[in-house]
């Protein structure tokens, strides 16, 4: 999966644009206020790398650790993971990969969603 996606280079472009377009969603915006955004970037690069079965580098805190603080709601989960699918699509990504990082992706949301 790594490899259809661009590999390790692949990724951290997709990430750069999900990052961009996070920082301009209105709803999602706000939980980076005084965060270390590139920082983060390089965590989410690691670990979409290991989510698509590349090495797995990811160094950062568990996923509860690093989002409790945050409250994040569905909604915002569920921005986020759109924007994701979103980027995907403009690369050109197939279809069934696109079903497969969500899979992969979906689950998260217990360790990601604090705010009820």
């Amino acid at each position: 999966m790594l490899l259809e996606l661009g590999g390790p280079e692949g990724v951290a472009a997709t990430v750069d644009e999900l990052y961009r377009r996070l920082l301009h969603d209105p709803e999602i915006a706000p939980y980076f206020v005084g965060v270390d955004v590139a920082a983060i970037r390089i965590h989410m690069t690691d670990f979409l790398v290991a989510v698509v079965d590349g090495p797995d580098h990811y160094a950062g805190r568990d996923l509860a650790s690093a989002h409790g603080r945050l409250h994040i709601t569905d909604a915002a989960f569920d921005a986020t993971a759109s924007h994701l699918l979103d980027t995907l699509e403009d690369r050109a990504v197939r279809p069934d990969l696109l079903d497969a990082v969500l899979d992969r992706i979906a689950p998260l949301r217990a360790s990601i969603v604090t705010a009820r």
